[in-house]
């Protein structure tokens, strides 16, 4: 089977028009149409989510300088904990 990549236009009464290089012998073709998609609909809005009340809570902690890193370790204690309490 050949393939060949050709640029062609989709009339208005629907009809592709093509030019086929003369090296493409005549018979029955597959057709993969790739045309631009349609505008995209406007999104509606998300109703906007209730706070977690966790949210913030070491805002104004001093001691915490880095809370990813803060974060970080406080996961790692986690799965390391030997008390049986654990999550896997």
């Amino acid at each position: 089977m050949q393939t060949t990549k050709l640029k062609g236009k989709i009339t208005a009464d629907r009809r592709l028009m093509v030019e086929i290089p003369r090296e493409i012998r005549p018979g029955a073709v597959d057709v993969i149409l790739l045309s631009p998609g349609r505008d995209k609909p406007a999104r509606r809005r998300a109703r906007r989510r209730q706070a977690h009340p966790a949210f913030g809570i070491w805002a104004k902690r001093t001691d915490i300088t880095d809370s990813a890193a803060f974060a970080a370790r406080l996961r790692r204690r986690l799965e390391t904990r030997t008390d049986g309490n654990h999550r896997d």
